[in-house]
This record gives structure tokens, C-alpha cells and sequence, in this order.
């Protein structure tokens, strides 16, 4: 694979004034996603939500060229750089690890950091439990790709991260979406299991704060878990009855306590 970097053309949606706030959005997704809470917070901050890579309106990842979390933060940093105080990051799913990533790499000034279920799926070996889980999901998802059966790996990962039926159950054009970003998810996946370094971050001056659904997968519940007990400045909130998908089943819950959290 080549070594060079490619240019890509990338998207994203703002809207409001005042103290920045960046939302990222989790593998399978868009911006789109957090329109609900971009509506309940805009009248007191400036919302950017990013199409990540692959995803959206932003190009997807040239197959010649090897994949990494800089690449996604070479899109993301122009739009929260030179912020007078810094810019408070939420992210969700896959987006928690490239806020990681963004956070370890200090190159732009963070207020604070809200991960919500982050699948930094590295945290999870010391959890016995919890590992064997992501192996399984994991090794599911890639002997599938592996074998071409592109429908079949995006029924398993959909219905992983809600129920099942929930692939079936989705409009042709959603599904077909998805089967799109499908490859992506797999540079994901690495990028998941990598160590993000953690520790690197426990004497940031921001605050920390993760979210976790408690009918969420074991795997993501305990690496929310782990990350607040790592982090000297971290916190811990778990929303009753939701699952992963909380930005969108529980916008309303999620929107009042980012209100409640995030200093303007």
C-alpha cells in the first residue's frame, strides 16, 4: 500500500454561535446522526459534526492506501483549531476512539471530552468476560467480509449493536448505505483494537465524561467502565433502558445533559 496520504473531499454540518462543540459521530453513521441534539443545543453553542471517513458526504478510503486514526484527524483538527478556550468533543461508538486520538495528540486545545460507549476494544482485554465477546464479534464480522458475504456481515454488526431483526427491518436504501461503508469498518476494527494509550491522558487538565447505555453489549459497558476508573478526571453516567444506539433512541436525555454539562 502506498505511504503517501490521499486528499479527500469531506463534509460536514454547522450550526449556532458560541463555545464550539464537535460531535463525532460511530462506524456506520453520518452527522445525520446527531441532528436532534445539533436542534436542542444550537441556541447556546456552535455545533460542527463531521462526516467521518467513508461515511456521509465524505469520500471514502482509497483502497491503495494503508488506513490510520490520522488520517481521520488530518479532516477533523482544521475545524476546531486556533478556538479561543478550546473546543468541547462528543463522541460516539468508533468516534470516542478518534476523539481519543485526537486528545492524545494535543495538537488542538479541548475543553472537555464526552465519550459515549467508545469502542476502544483494547480496554476490554482485562476483562476476561468482555474480550471474549469482542473476539467473537470481531472474528463474526471479518470471516464474513473475508468470504464476500457483505450482507451477512452487516446483518451480524447492526444487530450486534441493537437487536435482532434490526438489519431486516431496515429501509433498502439504509441497507445499502451500510453495505457501502462496510470496508471502512474493518480499518475500524484495527483502529479499535489498538492501544490508544489511555494513561497518556490522565493528567489532561479537561474533564472526561462517559456515557453508557445499561442494555448496552458487555464489551462497551466495561470499557466506559474502565476508561472512568483509569482516568483520575473522569466520570461515569449510565442511562437506564438504552442501548448503544442512545444518541438516537435517547437524543432527548442525551441533549438535556450535554445542556446541564457543557460550560458555554
Amino acid at each position: 500500500m502506498s505511504t503517501q496520504r490521499p486528499i479527500l473531499r469531506n463534509a460536514v454540518i454547522a450550526a449556532g454561535l458560541g463555545t464550539p462543540v464537535l460531535l463525532l459521530h460511530g462506524s456506520a453513521s453520518s452527522s445525520a446522526m446527531w441532528t436532534p441534539v445539533i436542534n436542542a443545543l444550537k441556541a447556546r453553542f456552535r455545533l460542527i459534526a463531521p462526516d467521518l471517513i467513508g461515511y456521509g458526504r465524505t469520500d471514502a478510503w482509497p483502497d491503495e492506501y494503508e488506513f490510520g486514526l490520522d488520517d481521520e484527524l488530518q479532516l477533523i483538527e482544521p475545524l476546531i483549531a486556533h478556538q479561543p478556550g478550546g473546543s468541547h468533543v462528543v463522541a460516539h461508538s468508533y468516534g470516542g476512539v478518534v476523539a481519543l486520538a485526537l486528545a492524545r495528540a494535543g495538537r488542538v486545545s479541548i475543553r472537555s471530552l464526552t465519550l459515549i460507549e467508545p469502542v476502544a476494544f483494547h480496554m476490554a482485554r482485562g476483562d476476561p468476560q468482555a474480550w471474549a465477546e469482542v473476539e467473537r464479534f470481531s472474528a463474526g464480522f471479518g470471516e464474513r467480509m473475508a468470504a464476500g458475504e457483505i450482507e451477512a456481515a452487516m446483518r451480524h454488526f447492526v444487530d450486534y449493536w441493537s437487536s435482532a431483526g434490526t438489519w431486516d427491518a431496515m429501509e433498502q436504501g439504509t441497507r445499502a448505505n451500510m453495505r457501502r461503508a462496510a470496508p471502512k469498518i474493518m480499518h475500524e476494527f484495527h483502529a479499535a483494537s489498538a492501544d490508544s494509550a489511555v494513561d497518556a491522558l490522565r493528567d489532561v487538565a479537561f474533564p472526561v465524561r462517559l456515557i453508557a447505555g445499561d442494555m448496552s453489549p458487555l464489551p462497551v459497558r466495561r470499557i466506559a467502565a474502565l476508561i472512568a476508573e483509569r482516568l483520575p478526571n473522569a466520570s461515569l453516567q449510565v442511562i437506564a433502558g438504552a442501548n448503544h444506539l442512545l444518541p438516537s433512541t435517547h437524543h432527548r436525555v442525551l441533549s438535556a445533559w450535554l445542556l446541564r454539562t457543557l460550560e458555554a
